[in-house]
């Protein structure tokens, strides 16, 4: 017996020996979805209808292991790297609450919630019962009451809810001082990328107090924060109008703009009405409400513009904004055809029936080389329409452009499952670092670096043929993640022009009058370190637009992909 005790103790031992060394080899990505990967096992236990008892025992002691693996020294070593690791701990204790609740155990599922609760003082929403129904039979004991009374005081203090008073005409003096103190004091424990800003933050909001009091109106009030954060050159941190200033600052007529060679032409038209009047691409912008257009767009939109590089404010101050104003002024617009002839039309910011936006994804096929267009990263089924495309028309070319000029983002990992069908092996993404506060008064915020990501390829699909990605200025965010991997995993050359040189996490809140703000909170590099936020990723050919290629119809950077695949 003493021997086969013996025996035991040395295959347990071994076992977990095992599990230490290999738990050593993984890396952060790793350690996260082996963390997810039991998650979900035990989620597909507790989430189903009416689970037996074994099943919730086995849920719950799967969670349980989950806890033991994440709190061992190499992965709390990996995590302390890692938001996204670190932060797995929290979703389990909520599984293994809702898990505990659905078998009758409601003093561990308190408990459960407890330990989340004092891992950080989490600020997930659960005091919203709503959101976790499951949670329902805990609404009245004691010990979930207090759990959720700490939770929205926390809630109210770091959400800003008391800042968060209603609209009208002209706050009072003490709202507009708040506000900017607050934008103030978000941006000095937050904001990752004071280094591009280059200005005394602390002498700017000193500067800028009484700016504020001097304003009549709520509407030069938040024109007076908007352009005291667009001094941080960030085009994540921006001042947003209440709603109910928005008719008043963000219309626009459907058709785009651009500066070419120093001069400002239509590009794109998105309404048939407003083209058959005239309004086409190849006209060129002389003045707007009689000003001479860059005298215009320097007075009035560059003051109020966030942008992270030169590049993207001239896309900001010519393209996006320049148009813009109230729902209800019309512009008066001196144009010059592209004969020559100055004509003058007045053209109304809204009331057109026949918008046509830009569609989330477009294929066709040229020469048998593929050319897919993805405009945005925000639609989850863009992966799905690539595997359709694929095996209708993609497999069969002998090369492929992808092309994210017009593509301001969404969610990168959307456009990581794009590329995680060119390759077949694994793949860096972008590395990152957020601040974390200083523990002593008067003491820099130190950085925590999260390292880089790694996505593994897809399964089924692999196309291993030549690709080009054209990029621009307008390529900007979770479009900026998808060159990033792509540039860094050498899979095939970038065209067109740099990109905005802006993306990250920003951090989201609530201000006087109904406005909004959002704070970079998050610095993001290539995986070995590079530099892009600020600068924009430089593509390998460069293809400047030129008046001349508009007015001939000629999309050079295409052309020049196409030249390349052939």
């Amino acid at each position: 017996m003493k021997n086969h005790k013996l025996i035991l103790i040395t295959l347990l031992a071994s076992v977990f020996t095992f599990k230490a060394v290999s738990q050593q080899h993984l890396s952060a990505m790793q350690a996260y979805d082996k963390a997810q990967q039991d998650r979900s096992d035990a989620n597909d236990l507790w989430e189903k209808k009416d689970p037996s008892p074994a099943e919730l025992n086995r849920s719950i002691g799967i969670l349980k292991h989950t806890l033991v693996f994440l709190d061992s020294l190499p992965i709390k070593e990996l995590a302390n790297g890692n938001f996204y690791l670190k932060a797995r701990a929290y979703d389990v204790y909520l599984d293994m609450a809702q898990s505990y609740t659905v078998a009758g155990k409601k003093d561990s599922a308190i408990m459960a919630l407890e330990n989340r609760f004092a891992l950080s003082g989490s600020s997930y929403p659960i005091d919203n019962m709503d959101n976790f129904p499951l949670l329902a039979p805990l609404a009245q004991e004691p010990r979930y009451l207090a759990i959720m009374d700490q939770m929205k005081r926390q809630k109210a203090l770091w959400q800003n809810e008391a800042f968060k008073t209603s609209y009208k005409d002209n706050l009072t003096d003490a709202e507009k001082v708040a506000g900017l103190s607050l934008l103030w004091s978000q941006a000095k424990y937050n904001f990752v990328n004071f280094v591009h800003a280059g200005i005394d933050w602390n002498q700017t909001y000193l500067d800028y107090l009484p700016k504020v009091t001097a304003t009549k109106t709520t509407a030069d009030y938040y024109k007076v924060l908007i352009s005291f954060y667009a001094l941080l050159k960030d085009g994540h941190t921006n001042v947003y109008f209440p709603d109910a200033l928005a008719g008043q600052f963000y219309s626009r007529p459907p058709f785009r703009t651009q500066l070419i060679e120093g001069r400002v032409f239509v590009t794109q038209v998105f309404s048939d009405s407003l083209f058959k009047t005239g309004i086409q691409p190849g006209l060129e912008l002389l003045k707007i409400d009689g000003e001479p257009v860059i005298d215009y767009a320097e007075k009035n939109v560059k003051p109020y513009q966030s942008s992270s590089t030169p590049q993207d404010l001239e896309i900001r101050e010519f393209s996006y904004a320049l148009l813009a104003g109230a729902k209800d002024k019309p512009l008066n617009i001196e144009f010059k055809t592209t004969k020559g002839k100055v004509i003058s039309k007045t053209i109304a910011r809204t009331g057109y029936h026949d918008v046509k936006g830009l569609k989330t994804l477009e294929y066709k096929t040229i020469n048998n080389v593929g050319y897919l267009t993805i405009n945005n990263f925000e639609d989850n089924s863009i992966a799905k329409q690539f595997d359709s495309l694929y095996t209708a028309e993609i497999a069969k070319t002998r090369g492929l452009i992808i092309d994210i000029r017009y593509n301001g983002g969404g969610s990168s990992g959307i456009g990581y499952n794009i590329i995680n069908r060119l390759t077949d092996k694994p793949f860096k993404t972008s590395a990152a670092k957020f601040i974390t506060l200083a523990s002593r008064p008067g003491a820099e915020p130190a950085w925590t670096d999260m390292g880089f990501g790694e996505w593994s390829p897809n399964k089924k699909i692999f196309y291993d043929k030549p690709v080009v990605v054209l990029i621009g200025p307008r390529t900007f965010s979770a479009a900026e993640d998808f060159t990033v991997a792509f540039d860094y995993m050498k899979r095939g050359k970038l065209i067109g022009m740099p990109t905005g040189g802006s993306t990250g996490q920003p951090v989201s809140f609530n201000l006087p009058g109904g406005g909004v703000a959002r704070v970079c909170g998050k610095h993001d590099t290539y995986a070995d370190g590079k530099e892009f936020v600020g600068i924009g990723i430089n593509p390998d050919i460069i293809v400047k637009p030129t008046i001349k290629d508009l007015l001939n119809g000629v999309d050079a950077a295409k052309e020049k992909a196409l030249q390349l695949l052939q």
